[in-house]
């Protein structure tokens, strides 16, 4: 076996010329003398070892180990002197590698770049490169301002436009009907208008009201006067506003024909924030506030009502209806309403007997609401009350007779 690897790791021991190394054959003869570590053959067993006095005899060939010519040896002696050597550490030993010896001498190009001139441009507009191929900048951008300004105003006012046209109501196509519907006649209102100088008295009047301090001044701004004369003077309070008070311009002013008389109504805030409701009526050809109505007063105050005191009579409320019955009013054989008074502060319980009249004029009032399925809101409702029977609570009264929707009285 042959081999051209040079292994300086290889630690083989000497061999013996008695070696037992003759079992193998012989190798073919070497065209070239061989070069390297030559193994004898391998010695028999039955001749014993040689000693090391005296002359060795030269060995059969053997096994031939790191085998180079000698061409190839004196090539890589000759190579090894010329370049230095790089040690590089490869699988734990050190390898021998060969580098091209440098030409002495500077470093020369392959090829000259001669030097190329400066020329001046007298036109930086003429330069091409990165302008050329992505787009300059505008030098003017005032005018892309402007523009796109005007382009926006232009959509803006294009939707302006196209909204006004589409809010405008398109003209309904007339159908004729073959049957005459007859419309039903609508309650005039004389003397009282939305938009009419009765509003304007009405303020004035208010006014005038508001700043007096003495009853006998407010008794001809009001109606019926010789009539509430007395209750008048016992029950009024003045309103302790400033000389130069006068209605706001918020005041809500509505007008109605409820109760089988047209009136007005002003309502707002007085300056302590106080919330009020005027109601005006025409007396003859002048105008007048009503104070019974305006106060909501009636023949006995709620306060004797919830003491159970007095016989009841006419009073206004506010009327909502409830489901508050007791064993002395059960729900089989009355109706239950809450009884509020005009400050929304006291109330009372008042009970209708199902099949009377009061009961059918009170369910209409509520009518609409309890068909719709919706809880019913109070109704300003003038009623007469009438005494209970004498197990009943102290604030529960029996309803004899709903007089009119509204407190202002016919």
């Amino acid at each position: 076996m042959t081999t051209n690897l040079l292994d300086p790791n290889n630690h083989a021991p000497p061999v013996a010329a008695a070696d037992l190394w003759n079992d193998v054959d012989e190798l073919p003869s070497l065209t070239h003398e061989p070069v390297g570590v030559i193994l004898p053959n391998k010695r028999e067993r039955a001749v014993p070892a040689p000693s090391h006095s005296g002359s060795i005899h030269a060995p059969p060939p053997g096994l031939r180990i790191n085998v180079i010519s000698a061409a190839r040896q004196s090539t890589a002696t000759a190579a090894v002197s010329a370049a230095p050597a790089v040690s590089i550490n490869e699988y734990g030993g050190e390898i021998v590698r060969l580098e091209q010896a440098q030409t002495k001498g500077l470093f020369q190009a392959t090829k000259a770049i001669p030097a190329q001139p400066l020329v001046a441009v007298p036109n930086t507009r003429d330069l091409q490169g990165e302008g050329h191929d992505w787009g300059r900048t505008s030098p003017n951008p005032l005018r892309w301002l402007i523009l796109a300004g005007a382009g926006v105003g232009g959509v803006l006012v294009a939707a302006l436009a196209t909204q006004e046209l589409l809010l405008t109501p398109k003209p309904r196509a007339q159908i004729t009907c073959p049957e005459l519907v007859e419309t039903p006649p609508i309650a005039q209102i004389h003397g009282f208008e939305l938009d009419g100088p009765c509003e304007e008295n009405a303020r004035a009047l208010l006014a005038t009201y508001a700043k007096t301090t003495s009853p006998d001044a407010v008794l001809p701004l009001i109606r019926d006067a010789p009539r509430l004369t007395s209750r008048l003077t016992q029950d009024w309070q003045p309103w302790q506003v400033p000389a130069d008070w006068s209605p706001n311009r918020n005041a809500t002013w509505r007008v109605s024909a409820d109760g089988g008389k047209s009136h007005g109504c002003l309502s707002g805030r007085r300056p302590d924030y106080t919330p009020y409701q005027v109601f005006f009526v025409l007396e003859g050809e002048t105008l007048r506030i009503d104070w019974e109505a305006t106060e909501g007063l009636g023949d006995s105050t709620f306060a004797m009502l919830a003491r159970g005191r007095g016989a009841g009579g006419v009073i206004r409320s506010y009327v909502t209806p409830e489901n508050f019955y007791s064993l002395i009013f059960p729900e089989t054989q009355y109706r239950s309403y809450k009884l509020l008074a005009a400050d929304h502060e006291q109330v009372v319980w008042g009970y209708v007997k199902l099949g009377d009249p009061a009961a059918a004029a009170l369910f209409k009032v509520f009518e609409s609401a309890e068909n719709d399925g919706i809880d019913a809101t109070e109704q300003a409702v003038t009623l007469r009350l009438t005494t209970p029977p004498a197990a009943a609570q102290k604030n529960q009264w029996l309803i004899g007779e709903m007089l009119h929707i509204d407190w202002v009285s016919p």
